[in-house]
């Protein structure tokens, strides 16, 4: 997986989503002088995706691409004209949409978490999502199927008439932006995979909380996490190596052994969660890929393997690929997988909601390394493989 733990039906099955090197420019300012005395800049604290301003007309949000031209789109306030001193707008969006189509599970969180569930209207392969109060919205068959397939519907898309369609920025899915841009519908492009720091990945929100005309909500919301996160990583980011347990991460698939690489979202989580991540000096921000001998040398002996794709035992787990039993974490059983919680549709809420709840991750992963210093954490979404 490009950043979390490589499990294969999670490749597959967010395609749509799921490393960073931002422009020379990552904030995309502008020089022109009387345009940025019309705008003021909110601050964010970690994202380097995107940047958003207050203007006269609305808000402004810029989308900086990994390469290439950044995107900025006038959200702009129905009560008030049009700001003339913006210029190189890629489209006008109202403020406080009400029809939206999202293409990735890892946005269905921010309309959980702002109340706005309701304002979906189409998502590719509806089976995928988990999150309980979009599945009821599925159910009374409010949301529009886009397909199974790698790419979704076009015309459906185009026929469902959105204020604005999420894509995220890989893949085919980024195709359709072209597209849609001929038909007159704005696309923007969410790069939160891009993020280097877990808390970077989850202030998207705001991204999303200021399409919404929820900014002040997606703010409080963000903060909450980022408190929770830094209060996690306080406890144990700092312990000296001598202290932190070896960690094991990844899986093999097809003789190729896939595993967080150094600058991932999920080696940085678990060295804040005090674990001696075995990995951490091979370069890479998403997955590497090594062969099964040179991680049986480096982690034969690994007290913990923390994210061994969905397997459901360790009998199962044996079973299928004889060669991890040969790791000692394996025979002392203290394998962890990320499928505690599903989505009625079988759906893990890991992949769901794992980027935009960071804090709950690294609880997590504290919990495993260093339990004695989350004993009154209950799991979110790991849990230990029984034999």
């Amino acid at each position: 997986m490009q950043q979390y733990f490589p499990g294969f039906r999670f490749l597959w099955a967010n395609a749509l989503l799921l490393a960073a090197c931002f422009s020379c420019d990552p904030k995309g300012h502008h020089s022109e002088t009387h345009e940025m005395k019309s705008m003021e800049e909110i601050p964010l604290a970690y994202a380097q995706g995107f940047s958003i301003f207050k203007v006269a007309s609305g808000y402004l949000l810029e989308i900086h691409p990994e390469q290439g031209q950044t995107d900025r789109f006038l959200i702009q306030d129905p009560s008030k004209s049009s700001d003339k001193a913006l210029a190189g707008l890629s489209g006008t969006i109202p403020m406080g949409s009400k029809k939206i189509i999202l293409t990735a599970t890892t946005q269905i969180p921010h309309l959980s978490y702002l109340d706005a569930a309701d304002r979906l209207m189409a998502f590719p392969n509806l089976d995928l999502i988990s999150s309980p109060e979009v599945r009821r919205k599925i159910a009374s068959g409010e949301v529009t199927e886009l397909g199974t397939g790698p790419s979704p519907d076009l015309e459906r898309i185009i026929s469902t008439e959105p204020d604005w369609v999420m894509v995220s920025g890989f893949g085919e899915v980024l195709n359709l932006a072209e597209r849609l841009n001929a038909a007159k519908i704005p696309v923007v492009v969410n790069n939160d995979f891009l993020e280097a720091h877990p808390l970077g990945k989850a202030e998207w929100i705001k991204a999303t909380g200021v399409l919404l005309g929820k900014i002040k909500e997606a703010d409080s919301i963000f903060s909450h996490i980022a408190s929770s996160y830094q209060s996690a990583s306080q406890i144990t980011g700092s312990l000296p190596m001598e202290d932190r347990p070896t960690v094991l991460s990844g899986t093999l698939y097809k003789d190729v052994w896939y595993a967080p690489g150094k600058d991932s979202w999920v080696a940085r989580l678990i060295g804040d969660a005090g674990g001696n991540y075995l990995f951490q000096h091979l370069e890479g921000k998403g997955s590497l890929s090594l062969n099964y001998e040179y991680v049986l040398e480096k982690a034969r002996e690994a007290g913990l393997w923390i994210g061994a794709a969905d397997h459901a035992s360790l009998k199962q787990m044996g079973e299928q690929n004889p060669k991890y039993r040969n790791f000692q974490a394996f025979q002392e059983n203290e394998v962890y997988t990320y499928t505690l919680k599903k989505g009625e549709t079988g759906g893990l809420m890991y992949f769901e909601e794992g980027y935009l709840r960071p804090d709950w991750v690294l609880w997590d992963m504290i919990k495993i390394i260093h339990p004695e210093k989350a004993r009154d954490h209950d799991f979110h979404y790991f849990q230990k493989l029984d034999e």
